[in-house]
């Protein structure tokens, strides 16, 4: 028998203690993202834990893609692949919320143009 089997790792039950034992979602946003990977990554939500690694638990760069578009473009696919543990991307993300929403060709901020400028 190998440790998985006697861990419980298989069946409901068992996929739930083991987020538990890495640390499951805590914050709505958090939660709102694993359920986006679940949904993309085709696994329960309840198996991905805040400090899953996307890559590392099956992502690829083609799934990476379709979360980025599930997102509105709120990260691009690079800031994706720097950012692939879950509890940071979705701090990333919450920071940007309280900012509201970010453009898809997220840049520097431009210095916004003096007093009478045109437009």
């Amino acid at each position: 028998m190998t440790g998985d089997v006697e861990s419980g790792r298989y069946g409901r039950a068992g996929a739930e203690r083991d987020t538990e034992e890495r640390g499951g979602p805590l914050t709505p946003g958090e939660q709102r993202l694993a359920a986006l990977w679940a949904g993309v990554l085709g696994v329960p939500a309840g198996r991905i834990g805040r400090t899953d690694n996307f890559f590392e638990i099956g992502g690829t760069s083609r799934a990476a893609v379709r979360l980025v578009l599930a997102l509105g473009h709120r990260l691009s696919v690079d800031e994706f692949a720097r950012t692939p543990v879950l509890a940071e991307q979705a701090g990333l993300l919450e920071s940007r919320n309280a900012t509201g929403p970010v453009p898809a060709a997220a840049a520097p901020a431009a210095a916004a143009p003096g007093p009478g400028a045109g437009g």
